[in-house]
């Protein structure tokens, strides 16, 4: 799962990863599914996380996403690694700095509980 605010190389990075076999879950199957970034889109991404592997998930959202995923789940993990990204690699407008600052607010409220259940989490700079 790769998590992390607008341009800091989630697509680039998830498409570097992808292998033969890997579902991509990212924004363009939101759009696709009819749901923005907001609760709705959050929602239908944290299922994303409910299905059985190989797949990567990347959006803005996710770390919303995996906030619902661990209220509904007291235990256990959903994937094998996160990827916290956290630092942009192209520059962002208002709007795009603000989302990410929130994004970094809810993975700081939910990494606590990540690593408490073991978790394997990469926090990476492109």
């Amino acid at each position: 799962m790769i998590a992390g605010g607008p341009r800091s190389g989630k697509s680039h990075l998830a498409a570097t990863l992808k292998r033969d076999g890997f579902r991509l879950h990212d924004g363009e199957e939101l759009k696709r599914l009819g749901v923005g970034l907001g609760p709705d889109g959050s929602a239908a991404a944290s299922r994303w996380l409910d299905e059985s592997g190989p797949w990567i998930c990347e959006n803005v959202i996710m770390a919303r996403a995996l906030r619902k995923w661990l209220a509904r789940n007291q235990t256990g993990l959903p994937a094998d690694l996160f990827i916290q990204l956290d630092t942009q690699v192209t520059e962002r407008v208002k709007g795009q700095q603000a989302m990410a600052d929130g994004c970094q607010t809810v993975w700081d409220q939910i990494e606590p509980e990540l690593v408490r259940r073991g978790a394997k989490i990469l926090r990476a700079r492109l």
